[in-house]
């Protein structure tokens, strides 16, 4: 049945539709001079196109459920159970997925424990059955893999059944068969929003694939080393800082090199930790210390960095391993680092800086001339104050437009990189609001100055300036040093 929206979206397009031919048939108002097509065209026009995105922002939107009434018919989207005495609630829904076409799942009942005489959920969890009614819409056999049914919690974790040993996961379901089954899964034990989802794993070909995925495996302390990536992990420590009950920080200090031939991007959410205590593995948080946080990072040929991880994870947790998934679409190399063995190796990671053949050490590049007018290490601009253990890299040019076009120019040309090979965009921060050298377009012969801010450690004092007349398009760009 159409909303009212739909109603209104209809009547505006045909009075608009109307109007163009007919002006003074919808507007009934006013002196002949006015009811003219502009007229129309303005007022029905703007009121069509608020309408379709009014609509299309409502569809976008998530849908509204009603909360579960036991009188209601038992095929429920909501169920609503206690856990302990008292008024805490767990609630459970089946997610809209593209993938339910051909299964009908309904949550039938639920039931929580923190374990039994042989089992016992860990601190921090508990034990959730989820008692399931499951259809087969299609005519054909299908097979349900009950991996596929998933709890996804508000942090967006993602949590598998329990499957012991002796646990047939696949279930072969005929055409139209209806089943129920129940399935149990570790969930945090203050999680009270879960969804169910349903998502088709990969392919038995794909499967085996993904089981021939070449894995290394080190110590702390040992370099570990792929095509794209070197890691070595210096230490791990435990931090009873978590604000979460149960729960504690793991802070894992490493170095990561890049050995390829290329400028890499290098990102924290490749790394994940895996412990006893925990049934998935899991993704890095912010840490702590944002100056020791290891974020995303661009490294040229042979450079390195160094920073920390940080993990929550259930308190006690033991069995620490850290893995890391090589960031390419073309191999599947996965890294694993043994937390809790300490290799006698002491020799760190080193740079070792390789420029680029690409990058040209002139003051002329496509028609574009760059000049390095001044640099300053600073510690605070007008407007605001480096890191603690950081510093600003202040750095003010002249760009000359040496082509018969006009050449467009933006900050984000530009990149500083420090003596152990890390590349760093320049900062949005401003130093007084007038001088920044921001974007424009330069007509021929026409020149531009100002300054750009960059913030790094104040370990360093080596920087180079990198800029790219195409914004980084390709790989030539001209590079100079800072004085």
């Amino acid at each position: 049945m159409p909303d009212i929206k739909s109603i209104l979206l209809l009547c505006s397009f045909l009075c608009f539709i109307t109007g163009i031919f007919s002006p003074e048939v919808i507007i009934r108002w006013g002196i002949p001079s006015v009811k003219t097509r502009r007229r129309v065209l303005a007022l029905f026009g703007g009121v069509t196109l608020l309408l379709v995105i009014i609509t299309q922002i409502g569809e976008s939107l998530p849908k509204t459920y009603t909360e579960f009434n036991p009188e209601e018919e038992p095929s429920n989207i909501f169920v609503f159970s206690p856990i302990e005495a008292g008024d805490r609630m767990k609630i459970y829904k089946i997610a809209e997925t593209g993938y339910t076409n051909h299964l009908e799942i309904n949550i039938l009942n639920q039931q929580t424990s923190l374990g039994n005489e042989n089992y016992n959920a860990p601190e921090g969890y508990e034990f959730v059955q989820l008692d399931l009614r499951v259809t087969n819409k299609m005519n054909e056999p299908y097979t349900l893999d009950t991996r596929e049914l998933q709890l996804q919690t508000g942090m967006l974790e993602v949590l598998t059944p329990t499957i012991e040993d002796t646990t047939e996961t696949r279930i072969d379901l005929a055409g139209e068969e209806t089943i129920e089954l129940s399935l149990v899964y570790l969930q945090p034990i203050d999680e009270s929003y879960l969804t169910l989802t349903y998502l088709p794993l990969a392919t038995e070909a794909e499967s085996n694939e993904e089981a021939s995925t070449e894995v290394s495996v080190s110590k702390i302390g040992e370099i570990i080393k792929t095509k794209q990536t070197m890691i070595q992990v210096h230490e791990v420590r435990r931090m009873n800082q978590s604000a979460k009950a149960g729960f504690e920080y793991i802070e894992v200090s490493l170095s990561i090199k890049n050995p390829s031939n290329r400028a890499m991007t290098y990102y924290p959410f490749h790394f994940e930790l895996e412990c006893s205590s925990s049934p998935n593995r899991v993704k890095s948080a912010m840490g702590i210390s944002e100056v020791e946080t290891l974020g995303i990072t661009e490294l040229a040929s042979g450079g390195m960095v160094t920073g920390t991880l940080l993990f929550e994870v259930p308190k006690g947790a033991t069995d620490l391993k850290l893995y890391y998934q090589e960031p390419s679409l073309f191999t599947k190399q996965m890294l694993e680092i043994n937390l809790m063995e300490t290799s006698n190796q002491s020799l760190p990671l080193q740079s070792e800086v390789v420029l680029s053949e690409q990058w040209k050490s002139v003051d002329e590049l496509n028609n574009r001339q760059l000049k390095v007018l001044e640099t300053e290490l600073i510690k605070e601009t007008k407007y605001t104050q480096a890191k603690e253990h950081h510093q600003f890299v202040a750095v003010r040019v002249e760009l000359t437009n040496h082509s018969a076009e006009n050449q467009e120019y933006t900050a984000f040309d530009f990149k500083l990189m420090n003596e152990q090979g890390r590349l760093t965009m320049p900062s949005l921060l401003l130093i007084d609001n007038q001088s920044e050298l921001t974007s424009g377009t330069l007509a021929p012969q026409e020149s531009v100055t100002g300054y750009l801010l960059f913030e790094d450690s104040d370990l360093y004092t080596t920087f180079y300036l990198l800029y790219s007349p195409d914004n980084w398009k390709d790989s030539e760009c001209i590079i100079q040093p800072l004085q």
